[in-house]
């Protein structure tokens, strides 16, 4: 496994903090980051929306296997869908 290069891309940097504040360890957060960084950053902008009981395994998981949105995802993004028709 080849460490990203994380000078010269400050997403990478960015997406590296965000997967260390989760308790993801440094030996994952090296290994996630080597993956299509849309995915990471998508799946990091996905977790809040999760019901995770553990952040760090599941984002882990939800990063190796490209995990769909959550439909809460989609709701907050399209606050009109979500309220009740009259």
């Amino acid at each position: 496994m080849t460490k990203p290069n994380t000078e010269s891309d400050p997403r990478l940097v960015d997406a590296a903090l965000e997967l260390l504040k989760l308790g993801v360890s440094n030996t994952r957060v090296i290994e996630l980051l080597t993956c299509d960084i849309e995915i990471v950053e998508r799946q990091l902008s996905y977790l809040p929306f999760r019901n995770a009981k553990r952040k760090e395994a599941f984002i882990i998981e939800a990063i190796r296997n490209d995990y769909s949105p959550p439909k809460e995802f989609y709701y907050a993004q399209n606050p009109a869908d979500a309220s009740p028709e009259a």
